[in-house]
């Protein structure tokens, strides 16, 4: 069939600009329409310049620009307005309400595909919605009580939501395709030599500052036996330096949710180099005589093609819950999250969560261990704190530290950094060396866009980013589950910051709490310390089982306008339950035009405190239900009063209120 085919336009239905307020496993999401706007795919093997011609022949519009995002897909944008259409490869764009809607920014776009997540209770629900909409298919969702229904194509979908929006009874999103940025005695002297010639460049695996300490750890550990997902644009599986350790294709272990074979996750270009410069960090193949060394250089590598185009919804939660049969996914590593911009809420949708909560029983119920880079907008004064995939309980949110021991110059820092690892700066010789995609097509295009490049054929030395500094931490936890494999998620986490390592780093300054733990807004717990996190691994017992305990203080006040003193909050946990504090995580609810005024302080009844800056970019209007998650009272205990302070930093006539304030701690009881 052709594409000329295919793009028969039907003027059926509207959308004109309107907002559609959906409950998504729950939660209310609300996205406004881009009538002028259409995403396109083009099929993979077709002819792309030929393919985008005749789609716009097709479309009835003049198309007034057109952007490429990946693994096939387009976003056109066209003088007159898109009704609605009868094809597979054309989508609807929305983009997400909470943000200012003159922004159309990447990463609040929201293409439809061509399923929706209903609530679906008996079969005679499934029954009344088929009588509704003309669905396909109902499978399983991540989302207990919640199925994947499926429609032919993305615009019978929004008719479909259409029409469940009319009748009013239906709890349901649209499963959307989102855009992602890629962010990047062990103590002893080691004993085995280190034969791989590069390894003389590797100053972030170096035994003092900003190197990781590796010291004796190969002599401990080298990751055998241990499985690390690299969640990312591909996996080179084949490059000389990861072969050995990726399993083969033919084991149908990887995942491809892109374009191109199924269980491939090979880069389809040359471009598509940011998975296999995480692998070469997690496990590049040691002591071969060839290229790099990894971190645990005989982990086994499971590649995930996940965001080489814009992933779906529901692609992203499967990526979260990957476990083949027959295989344990120990370690996943994600260089990647929302736009760094410094507007961007970055909330998860519910089926990411949910594969998140799936792989936390993973391991008999010690879970998947999640690295998760910090992001990169610290020069959009973005914070990670509004990054619910790197704050989220069940993640190690890590930041970058530069070659000098600073805090990297666009490392985000956040009340949920959990560690710091090496991620460099720009230029050569201040980043970091790992494996590239292979072959001299691969290294010039690598040298077009970094200059500085000088490493050899299927190499690299300037790869940087939070997304560098994350997989070391992946690596690192591969060591320390083959020491202790029955080392939980929490276990991991505590160790790693226990562990970590302040002196010689240059950032927001370290302030003890309570317990014995020192955090930075830059740096968390300090620099990843591999040695020392494998010695106390060894003999780790296991923290007890997790419970939690929560206050709410109703009711809004009034939030100063330019005062520093803000609208405080009280909530009082002297009466409940003593618990050994691990994560903290306090729900805001702020009624105010302009939220990027906004920000706020965390003080625990010793005196602790953890600020989550306001964001200045951010124009958007108001939080609604907003979390935010701490690690900085690790080990304190929970009895007392806790305040929250909602400030807004800037005097200018503009005002609003803040309350409904909930906080939620998770710790062992006392």
């Amino acid at each position: 069939m052709t594409i000329r085919v295919l793009l028969l336009l039907l003027a059926t239905l509207t959308m004109a600009g309107q907002t559609y307020t959906f409950s998504d496993g729950g939660t209310r999401v609300r996205v406004d329409a881009a009538p002028d706007q259409v995403y396109v795919t083009v099929p993979a093997g077709a002819d792309r310049p030929t393919a985008l011609q005749s789609i716009r022949q097709s479309l009835g519009s003049p198309v007034k620009s057109i952007i490429e995002i990946g693994a096939g897909g387009y976003v056109l944008t066209l003088a007159n307005p898109v009704r609605s259409a009868s094809s597979r490869i054309l989508a609807p764009v929305f983009y997400d309400s909470d943000e200012s809607p003159a922004a159309r920014r990447e990463g609040g776009r929201r293409v439809m595909t061509a399923k929706l997540l209903v609530k679906i209770d008996s079969d005679e629900d499934w029954a009344r919605l088929l009588q509704a909409a003309p669905a396909l298919s109902r499978s399983e969702s991540l989302v207990s009580g919640w199925s994947l229904v499926e429609f032919s194509e993305p615009y019978a979908a929004l008719a479909a939501a259409e029409t469940l929006l009319k009748q009013g009874t239906w709890e349901f999103t649209p499963v959307f395709a989102r855009h992602y940025e890629k962010r990047g005695a062990a103590s002893g002297t080691l004993q085995r030599p280190v034969n791989d010639p590069l390894f003389a460049n590797q100053w972030n695996l170096a035994n003092s500052t900003p190197g990781i300490r590796m010291k004796a750890s190969w002599d401990v550990a080298t990751g055998v036996g241990v499985n690390v997902a690299v969640v990312d644009d591909g996996l080179e599986v084949a490059h000389e330096d990861l072969v050995a350790n990726a399993y083969p294709i033919s084991t149908k272990y990887h995942f491809n949710f892109n374009d191109g074979a199924l269980n491939d996750p090979t880069p389809t270009n040359d471009g598509q180099n940011h998975g296999t410069n995480c692998a070469g960090i997690i496990a590049a193949s040691g002591f071969n005589n060839l290229g790099v060394i990894g971190v645990a250089p005989d982990a086994h590598l499971i590649g995930l093609r996940l965001i080489a185009g814009d992933p779906g919804d529901d692609s992203v939660g499967t990526a979260m819950a990957w476990q083949p049969d027959g295989l344990v996914t120990s370690v996943s590593s994600n260089s990647w999250g929302p736009s760094d911009d410094g507007m961007a809420l970055g909330r998860m949708s519910s089926e990411q969560t949910a594969g998140i909560l799936k792989a936390n029983t993973y391991r008999g119920g010690l879970g998947t261990v999640f690295a998760v880079s910090a992001g990169n907008g610290r020069g959009n004064s973005d914070d990670s704190s509004y990054d619910d995939f790197a704050s989220s309980r069940f993640t190690i949110g890590v930041g970058a530290v530069n070659r000098d021991g600073k805090q990297s110059s666009y490392s985000e820092s956040g009340v949920n950094i959990a560690i710091a690892a090496p991620g460099g700066e720009y230029a050569a010789p201040a980043v970091v060396w790992t494996t590239n995609n292979s072959g001299n097509a691969a290294l010039a295009a690598l040298k077009d866009k970094n200059p500085s490049e000088s490493a050899p054929v299927n190499y690299t030395d300037v790869f940087n980013g939070t997304s560098a500094a994350a997989p070391h931490v992946s690596g690192a936890v591969a060591l320390m589950l083959q020491v202790n494999p029955k080392l939980g998620y929490r276990d991991v986490k505590e160790i790693l910051m226990k562990t970590a390592a302040k002196d010689g780093l240059s950032g927001d300054a370290f302030l003890d709490n309570n317990s014995g733990f020192s955090f930075s807004h830059s740096f968390g717990a300090g620099l990843l310390n591999v040695s020392a996190a494998l010695d106390m691994a060894a003999a780790w017992t296991g923290l007890g089982p997790l419970v939690s305990e929560s206050a709410t203080s109703s009711g809004f006040i009034a939030v100063p306008d330019g005062a520093i003193s803000g609208a405080s909050f009280s909530l009082d946990f002297s009466n409940a339950q003593a618990l050994r504090v691990e994560h903290v995580e306090f729900t805001v609810n702020v009624k105010h035009p302009n939220r990027g005024e906004i920000g706020f302080i965390l003080t625990s009844p010793t005196g602790m405190i953890s600020i989550v800056n306001n964001r200045a970019l951010d124009t958007g209007a108001d939080f609604v239900n907003y979390t935010f998650t701490s690690v900085r009272d690790w080990g304190e205990t929970s009895r007392g009063i806790w305040t929250v302070q909602v400030i807004d930093i800037l005097a200018d006539g503009v005002t609003g209120t803040a309350g409904n304030i909930t906080m939620k701690i998770y710790g062992t009881a006392k």
